[in-house]
């Protein structure tokens, strides 16, 4: 394939992503700041299939990324102390992350990294070419993309904080498990077993692996899910249960308007 078919079939893959419609820089990616740069080049992500497990991060001491996940879902991992991390956020399709760091000291995006819990692929957009296009877009559009960005960062908090805020075990796990079946969705896929270890859910859950396994077992009892071989398959009954809280917390990431 010659070079020039190769960059066309990147620009088509990237002007029909599956899920452009859902992420706050959709709008620029396949986009150019040639208008304001000269000899600007379009805003072209490098696509990484990622596996369940991986870290995604970058060395911020010479280029930072945004990245913008494309299918599967990632937990935000803050760093609480030297040898220490907590969840902070969780994220699926169409979430970018990072675009607010554009625009603060390099240091505060040291403080956290992306840990994979559903297999899919990510964006990694290049910062100063984002940036540079961001800073050429008409009226308040980039306004726009950086307060949907930031909400979007506080959804995914909130869901995490509402999940960790709940006094049994047995409760966290329950809006833990519809918040990943709810967040596979938004890249049009049916989640069918989620792949997640008892020491995943723990972690997710501030709580021990001894008692997130105590609580699986009851809520098979009760018929809300079916334990596999590192794999949980939630039912429609615990979807049910909490559908108005997958509604208004889950279903609360935006985009900018048109």
């Amino acid at each position: 394939m010659r070079l020039r078919d190769f960059q066309k079939a990147e620009e088509f893959g990237v002007i029909h992503c599956p899920v452009r419609h859902l992420c706050p820089v959709g709008c620029v990616c396949g986009l150019g700041d040639t208008e304001r740069f000269e000899g600007g080049d379009k805003i072209m992500p490098a696509v990484v299939e990622y596996d369940k497990g991986d870290l995604l991060w970058t060395d911020h001491r010479y280029e930072h990324h945004v990245f913008a996940i494309r299918e599967g879902v990632v937990s935000c991992m803050a760093h609480i102390d030297p040898d220490g991390e907590a969840p902070f956020t969780l994220y699926g399709a169409g979430i970018a992350v990072g675009v607010a760091d554009l625009y603060v000291p390099r240091v505060s995006t040291n403080t956290y990294h992306l840990h994979a819990l559903v297999p899919g692929r990510i964006c990694s957009l290049p910062s100063k070419a984002l940036k540079r296009c961001l800073e050429t877009l008409p009226g308040d559009r980039q306004q726009q993309i950086l307060a949907a960005s930031a909400y979007n960062q506080a959804t995914g908090a909130l869901i995490q904080s509402m999940i960790s805020s709940r006094p049994l075990v047995g409760q966290r796990l329950a809006l833990l498990l519809c918040a990943l079946h709810s967040l596979v969705r938004r890249s049009g896929q049916e989640p069918g077993a989620l792949r997640v270890t008892h020491d995943e859910l723990a972690a997710l859950t501030l709580s021990d692996r001894a008692s997130v396994t105590r609580a699986l077992h009851q809520l098979q009892n009760d018929g809300l899910v079916t334990l596999g071989y590192r794999a949980v398959t939630v039912s429609e009954s615990l979807l049910a249960q909490n559908a108005t809280w997958v509604e208004e917390t889950c279903n609360r990431f935006t985009i900018p308007q048109s």
